[in-house]
């Protein structure tokens, strides 16, 4: 049965009831009836006004939220409609809001940096370019050695056999010379091929290799070069002599392109 009709068969009841001594005015049912549904309908607006303000609040702080995520779109707001209320009929429709369908924002495109080479670290040099000069290009001698002009390091010319062999230089000084015999040096043959000794006259010759004059005179000097070394140069049969200021002489022993390819330094006379 609808609410209504009991509401109204109730008043009924209790207008009919014979303790009651007031006599109702003509129509006064009907208007209690219609003010009793008047504030039943009123209250069910107010508790549909309550929800639909509930549910605006709610979408209020998903668009705040939305706002303070610069990540999250962007809502419409949406729209609600009033409930409309009417004296008769049935009781107030809510319309629930419409939220209309997000754009889809695309992704903003990615920037793409070119990645730019690191300068070199500071401090770094660079090779140098080779000299272009016109001088000769000879190498530079693989040692420092040097003959002359007495003799190489503790061997001097002049020195007796026992002498040359107490420097501890020599090598293979088991026998004595009985004539001008080569020996060899204990560090090797890099500067001094031999050391001559005589038994009258001693250390008497310095066959050089690597070693060079005190005036870095040696193997590959061109015979320019030895003359601006020593302005008293002569000429022999393939070889050129020069004194060393000590009563020895250098002899230089050259090729046919005027280039030194073996040399020595002896006592006068020699061998």
């Amino acid at each position: 049965m609808n609410p209504d009709d009991e509401l109204g068969d109730e008043l009924r009841r209790l207008f009919d009831d014979d303790r009651l001594a007031i006599t109702p005015a003509p129509g006064a049912e009907s208007t209690i009836v219609r003010g009793a549904r008047r504030r039943r309908r009123q209250r069910t607006a107010v508790a549909a006004s309550g929800g639909v303000l509930t549910a605006v609040l709610l979408v209020t702080l998903g668009l705040v939220a939305e706002r303070q995520d610069p990540g999250v779109h962007q809502a419409a707001r949406p729209t609600t409609s009033a409930p409309s209320t009417t004296t008769d009929g049935p009781g107030p429709v809510v319309v629930p809001p419409s939220f209309p369908e997000l754009p889809v924002q695309p992704a903003p495109p990615t920037s793409t940096t070119t990645a730019t080479p690191a300068p070199p670290p500071s401090g770094t040099s660079r090779p140098a370019p080779p000299s272009s000069s016109g001088a000769s290009a000879r190498p530079e001698p693989a040692t420092t050695a040097v003959l002359g002009p007495t003799g190489y390091r503790q061997l001097r010319l002049g020195m007796s056999f026992d002498e040359a062999k107490a420097t501890g230089m020599l090598a293979d000084t088991d026998t004595a010379p009985t004539e001008c015999i080569g020996y060899r040096l204990i560090e090797g043959m890099a500067n001094i091929a031999t050391v001559t000794i005589s038994p009258a006259d001693g250390v008497v010759v310095f066959a050089a290799t690597g070693a060079r004059t005190p005036e870095n005179v040696g193997i590959g000097s061109t015979v320019a070069e030895l003359r601006n070394a020593y302005p008293d140069l002569t000429a022999g049969a393939g070889n050129y002599r020069a004194a060393t200021g000590s009563g020895a002489n250098y002899t230089f022993y050259v090729d046919s392109t005027d280039t030194v390819v073996s040399w020595e330094l002896g006592a006068a006379p020699a061998c």
